[in-house]
């Protein structure tokens, strides 16, 4: 069975009913100009998406859980930007990944969430059919994220959907120095928190789990903008 798809619904459907954009945007839309005037007091860094990643985990329920798999879906094309302020108030990280590159159940993914199924390549490949095809790249081509820092070790992050956004707090690992900036941790979000339901088949025998696991390592290089005038 495929339910990789389900998981896509949850993350980046953020309405149950959408107005169908003509024009694709190819540009990850994020506050890029900010970025590139800060306060002397801050430092700046670029997103390197070939030294990052997000991986969502499904999960499955039901007395006949042991039909279906558990799946690994990734982003490695996330862009972004990381501001790092002496008042960490002020410091911020705005990141966006376009939905036509996420990657289904690639093997290293898998390993690393000890998925304990093995899908079929024809599995994967019409994982990703139907994921474009429930959540169409021309209507919701981006999901974005801001966080800034709401305590010590931990993010106040919000998750925009199509038209719609969630708030959380997560856990993360934070470092930085002259050349570079690091951010991991791990969250839980549920389809429950975009109002939707998780799929299920075979009268709700199978289903897939309301929890999803996401982990995320976010690594960014200093780049020197022009500074804001006082």
């Amino acid at each position: 069975m495929r339910f990789a798809w389900l998981c896509i619904v949850v993350l980046l459907a953020g309405c149950t009913e959408s107005t169908v954009r003509t024009d694709e945007a190819t540009v990850a839309p994020l506050p890029e100009d900010s970025y590139l005037r800060v306060a002397d007091n801050s430092r700046v860094y670029r997103i390197d998406p070939q030294r990052s990643v997000i991986i969502v985990r499904t999960g499955r329920e039901g007395p006949a859980a042991r039909l279906g798999h558990d799946h690994a879906i990734a982003s490695e094309s996330v862009a972004g930007w990381v501001e790092v302020n002496d008042d960490p108030d002020r410091s911020r990280a705005d990141i966006a990944f376009p939905i036509r590159e996420l990657i289904v159940d690639k093997p290293e993914y898998r390993d690393q969430l000890q998925l304990d199924t093995t899908p079929s390549e024809s599995d994967i490949a019409g994982t990703y059919t139907n994921m474009l095809k429930v959540i169409p790249p021309d209507v919701n081509p981006w999901i974005t994220i801001n966080a800034t820092i709401a305590e010590p070790g931990t993010l106040a992050v919000a998750v925009t959907l199509s038209e719609r956004t969630v708030n959380y707090l997560v856990p993360a690992t934070i470092d930085s120095d002259g050349q570079r900036a690091t951010v991991r941790g791990s969250a839980t979000i549920r389809h429950t928190d975009f109002g939707l339901s998780p799929f299920s088949a075979v009268g709700g025998l199978l289903r897939v789990s309301d929890e999803l696991g996401i982990r995320f390592d976010i690594t960014a290089e200093r780049i020197s903008p022009s500074r804001a005038s006082p």
